[in-house]
Formats: C-alpha cells, sequence, structure tokens
C-alpha cells in the first residue's frame, strides 16, 4: 500500500495528536510566568525589610546576606524564565509559524545547545550564593552541611562542563 493507505493515515494521525499535543506545556509556562511573579513579590519585600537593617547594620555581614539573597532571588528568577522562554520557543511558538517576518529571533528563543551551559551556570552561581551565604553565618552551618553544600555545587559545576564538552565535541563531529 502506498503512503496514502491505512498504515500512512494512522502514522500522519499520530504526529498530528503529537504535535498538537505541544499545546498542552501552555499551563506549565503560565505556571513558570506565575512563579516570575511571586519571586518578584520576594524580591521586593526581601529589599524593603533589609533596607533598614542593612542601612543600620553594626557589621557588614547583614548587609552582605541580604544582598546575596537579593542576588540570589534575581538569579532564581532568570532561571526560570531562561526556562520558560527557551522550551517555549523551541517546544511550541516555532512549531506553530510564530516566527517573525523579519527573521530575528525573539530573546530568549536562541539556540537550544546554548541554553545548557546557561543553565547550569545558573545553577552554579545559585549554589555558589549559598555556600557565601553558609559562609558568613559559620556559627549556624556544621562542617558537615557546608562539605555537602560545596560537593553539590562542584557537582553542578563538572556536570556542566560536561555538558559543555559533549556538546562541544558532538558539533565537531559534524552531526
Amino acid at each position: 500500500m502506498g503512503a496514502g493507505g491505512p498504515v500512512g493515515r494512522r502514522s500522519g494521525l499520530v504526529e498530528t495528536s503529537l504535535a498538537a499535543g505541544r499545546w498542552l506545556l501552555v499551563p506549565f509556562y503560565a505556571g513558570l510566568l506565575l512563579a516570575i511573579l511571586w519571586l518578584l513579590v520576594v524580591f521586593l519585600w526581601t529589599f524593603w525589610q533589609g533596607l533598614g537593617s542593612a542601612l543600620s547594620a553594626a557589621d557588614v555581614s547583614g548587609p552582605l546576606l541580604w544582598i546575596l539573597r537579593l542576588v540570589e532571588l534575581a538569579l532564581v528568577a532568570n532561571l526560570v524564565a531562561t526556562v520558560a522562554l527557551s522550551s517555549f520557543g523551541s517546544l511550541v511558538a516555532r512549531r506553530h509559524g510564530n516566527d517573525p517576518v523579519d527573521g530575528s529571533t525573539p530573546p530568549g528563543y536562541g539556540d537550544e545547545s546554548r541554553l545548557k551551559p546557561r543553565l547550569f551556570s545558573s545553577i552554579a552561581a545559585v549554589a555558589a550564593i549559598q555556600l557565601l551565604e553558609m559562609d558568613l553565618r559559620l556559627d549556624r552551618f556544621s562542617a558537615r552541611s557546608i562539605g555537602w553544600s560545596l560537593g553539590i555545587l562542584l557537582a553542578f559545576v563538572l556536570t556542566g562542563l560536561g555538558v559543555s564538552w559533549m556538546d562541544h565535541a558532538h558539533r565537531r563531529g559534524g552531526s
């Protein structure tokens, strides 16, 4: 039987169903947008609460912890936005023909091979900030918990380097 036979029609129906099913991901992206809004509220609250205590702090560790917390919240929001934009751009919008007429690429819709290093570096940066916060509060953490945090940070860094190396090797191989 030719491509128009029963097997071809079933294959086309499966492909069409799977392609249409990608729209089921949109609520996930809406949830990520709500998470960013929640992070904004937490950021503003943290900023407002820490402003007074940072200005009147007797030592430098209080304001440093406040700033590290703000940086951490900004990095987490950036991480969530990167995942949402990249995923939506590669899985939903591009396959629907929403590419701009002028050929430009909307922010966040870039090459997926560049996404992985950005994700790993953002996660490693958040882990490093957690470690810095622990360093400023050594009296609250055991050597074991600091060791675990350092190990987790190193695992993210090594995994990110490994993934980047594999992507580089794959691109050099021409596939």
